[in-house]
């Protein structure tokens, strides 16, 4: 008779299984390898500088200025006395005033005399009270004679304001009152300037005078 040993044939799923086994150790393995590496690895040392202290400038130290006033501190019995002594005040003596100052006061006196003088020189007077007329417009201020010819259509009174020099003559004329007519004005103006006079004299004059058209 034959005897025949009986094997079981492996299936597909214990391959599987050893496969997986042997991956898993294989990565045990690494890791552990790994791991040892990284611990025996000397860790960096970091030294720490210490930080040296900074002093400040002398310069940007700023003492306190202390304020010692310039005054004399006495003991109590030396300042009792000085109170106690009054100062006494000089006298002062006249000087007597030089030349120069007696020339200066006479011709500051000059001067004022001759500002009198100017002023009095300079004095308006009035026409017909301080001064006479000696020429006057022909018809006018109750003189003889007819007006000179004019066109001025105008009728009626114009009284004129006169300034008469020291040579006796008009100088300036304008109206006063009365007619307000231009022609009228204009040939008074042209009149007083003309014919009227008065006495020479060392003032200048003013006054009105009064023509009626």
């Amino acid at each position: 008779m034959e005897f025949r040993r009986r094997t079981k044939k492996l299936s597909g799923l214990p391959i599987a299984f050893y496969v997986v086994a042997l991956v898993f150790f294989v990565l045990l393995f690494s890791f552990n390898s790994l791991y040892y590496k990284a611990s025996e690895q000397p860790k960096p040392v970091v030294a720490e500088i210490p930080k040296a202290e900074i002093e400040p400038d002398a310069d940007s130290i700023s003492e306190p200025e202390i304020y010692i006033p310039d005054v004399e501190i006495l003991p109590a019995d030396t300042v009792s006395i000085a109170q106690e002594i009054t100062p006494i005040k000089e006298e002062k003596k006249e000087t007597p005033k030089s030349e120069t100052e007696d020339k200066k006061l006479a011709k500051t006196d000059e001067k004022k005399d001759d500002s009198k003088t100017d002023s009095k020189e300079e004095k308006i007077t009035k026409i017909g009270k301080d001064r006479i007329l000696t020429a006057f417009i022909p018809g006018t201020m109750g003189k003889a004679g007819k007006l000179p010819s004019h066109n001025c259509k105008a009728k009626g009174q114009l009284v004129m304001f006169i300034t008469v020099d020291k040579a006796g003559n008009v100088t300036s004329a304008g109206r006063s009152s009365g007619i307000k007519d231009v022609c009228n004005v204009t040939a008074a103006v042209i009149w007083t300037k003309k014919y009227v006079k008065a006495k020479k004299s060392q003032n200048v004059s003013q006054g009105t005078y009064t023509i009626v058209f």
